[in-house]
């Protein structure tokens, strides 16, 4: 693939700098195994910040004469159906692991120039979410099309400034974290207070 980007502008179209596939093409619903020797990962495996629990991956047995497309560190996963199409960056999955074909698998042509953790994070950012949404289709469910995928302008600075941006995001995905632990752990205290004061008023 011929990587062509828009120097003036320091944009470029999504397609030339990346291969854009659909998950593995399973037929049917996937079927669970314990002893599975793959594991997949679906919609309800990603967040935007990207985690997932590894050991909760549904387990499947597949065989093939042919090795499916395995996803790799790096890869960032884009949401093909839904309202919302997240993005999410993937850090390390397993061996032997392939995506659900509800989710596209974005590979960088040359990870050096633009970082997977940069992609991932545009991705989810309003402008893209915008072109995304309007380029979905369905009426009973909204689908997203590989060629709309693929027409998305990506901004690309300079990698100084994709760094700062990560960094910066990751500082206030963590700082959010903190703040949800807060409110969860006082709510839960307020909740235990509230039952003393009932238990005493109607003892």
């Amino acid at each position: 693939m011929v990587c062509r980007m828009n120097s003036s502008h320091g944009s470029a179209r999504l397609g030339d700098i990346a291969s854009i596939r659909q998950g593995h093409p399973f037929r049917g619903a996937i079927t669970a195994h314990a002893d599975g020797n793959v594991r997949v990962i679906q919609l309800k495996n990603i967040t935007a910040s990207g985690f997932y629990d590894a050991q909760g991956l549904l387990r499947t047995r597949m065989s093939h004469r042919k090795a499916p497309d395995w996803v790799r560190d790096g890869d960032v996963l884009l949401a093909a159906r839904g309202s919302h199409p997240m993005a999410a960056l993937l850090r390390d999955p397993p061996e032997n692991t392939v995506c659900s074909p509800h989710l596209y698998v974005i590979r960088l042509v040359d990870p050096a120039r633009v970082m997977p953790a940069f992609l991932a994070w545009q991705l989810n950012q309003k402008m893209a979410q915008d072109h995304l949404r309007r380029q979905s289709a369905g009426s009973r469910q909204q689908s997203l099309r590989k060629a709309s995928v693929g027409d998305l302008r990506i901004r690309v600075p300079a990698l100084p400034q994709q760094k700062s941006i990560i960094a910066i995001a990751r500082a206030a995905q963590l700082e959010r974290c903190h703040c949800e632990a807060l409110l969860a752990a006082r709510y839960e205290e307020v909740a235990r207070y509230s039952e003393h004061l009932l238990a005493g008023r109607f003892a």
